[in-house]
């Protein structure tokens, strides 16, 4: 299982694993509709160790995570 962190741009992956997120993140991300089992694409990298702009595909719902946060999402390539 590989991090959401080491994904290429515009690649789909299924969120796997976020029990290692802080539970305030979990939660509002689960919100906004990034729950396990969902497919995700990293849009965007920040320069100079910046966030990651993520987008949940089916919803079309965009979000943006420091790369902290997104290398402790799981995530699996299908």
């Amino acid at each position: 299982m590989s991090s959401l962190l080491a994904m290429p741009l515009h690649q789909s992956v299924i969120l796997s694993d976020m029990t290692k997120l802080d539970d305030r993140l979990r939660r509002r991300m689960i919100a906004l509709g990034f729950y396990e089992g969902c497919s995700v694409q990293v849009k965007r990298r920040a320069i100079f160790a910046g966030p990651l702009t993520v987008e949940q595909v089916e919803h079309q719902q965009m979000i943006a995570l420091r790369r902290s946060d997104a290398a402790q999402i799981g995530v699996i390539v299908p």
